[in-house]
């Protein structure tokens, strides 16, 4: 029964990670924390986005810009040994509350049409990606900060889609090995993992499917609307 309620929860994942660029881990990592342990969760999510980002990357490649987003993964690996050793140490609900906290908020913000005035983009960039790797390494959250930064910026849908997936591809492929050496992620987690592929990705398939079909306009409102829902997830999963 587990199984086939976690096939669920991945496939809606996935499916609004390949419509929106995002939303797989805020979407999931709630719900599958109601199965399992959080810190047998995150490291399962880490291992299937890369995966599913690979999928929506060759999908988009030709929109990346790699350079641009180069400060935000650096300062973004940066972070990651820190976030990994809150997963290990902090309380998950009072994190959890925090980030949908966060999350909600901002949304609403950008939703509203507030937007600050970014010159230096690549400095910018820096706190940005610091917070993102601190935030995947505790829960896989790695995509907040970065969406509400590319929308603040008005990155157009094809390459706030590139952009994301690239980003949180090399983030997990680094974030691997370091959740090995912290003992969070064993031979059977892997194992355990292996049955949950055709779930994510026949999901993210069917999203990016559906994305082609989605004004620019809509899809950012609906990217901002898809990330507040998934702040109250996380604040009601934290309660």
């Amino acid at each position: 029964m587990n199984t086939a309620i976690s096939l669920a929860i991945l496939f809606t994942g996935a499916f609004l990670q390949g419509l929106t660029g995002f939303g797989y881990s805020l979407f999931s990592l709630p719900l599958l924390a109601l199965l399992m342990p959080v810190s047998a969760a995150v490291p399962m999510l880490c291992m299937t986005s890369i995966f599913l980002n690979l999928i929506v990357f060759l999908k988009a490649r030709k929109s990346i810009d790699l350079r641009r987003i180069l400060p935000l993964l650096i300062s973004g690996v940066v972070a990651l040994p820190a976030g990994i050793w809150l997963l290990k140490t902090a309380d998950e609900s009072a994190l959890k509350i925090i980030i949908g906290v966060i999350v909600t908020l901002s949304s609403v913000i950008y939703l509203s049409g507030f937007r600050v005035s970014i010159k230096r983009e690549k400095l910018a960039m820096i706190p940005v990606g610091f917070l993102s790797g601190l935030l995947n390494g505790a829960t896989t959250f790695s995509g907040p900060p970065v969406i509400l930064f590319f929308a603040n910026q008005r990155v157009a849908k094809h390459q706030f889609r590139a952009s994301l997936a690239a980003y949180f591809l090399l983030l997990n492929v680094i974030a691997v090995p370091a959740f090995i050496a912290g003992g969070l992620l064993t031979g059977e987690t892997a194992l355990n993992t292996l049955y949950l592929f055709p779930a994510v990705i026949s999901g993210v398939l069917f999203g990016i499917r559906m994305a082609d079909r989605v004004s620019e306009e809509r899809f950012r409102f609906a990217a901002l609307i898809a990330l507040g829902v998934l702040g109250l997830f996380s604040v009601v999963s934290g309660l």
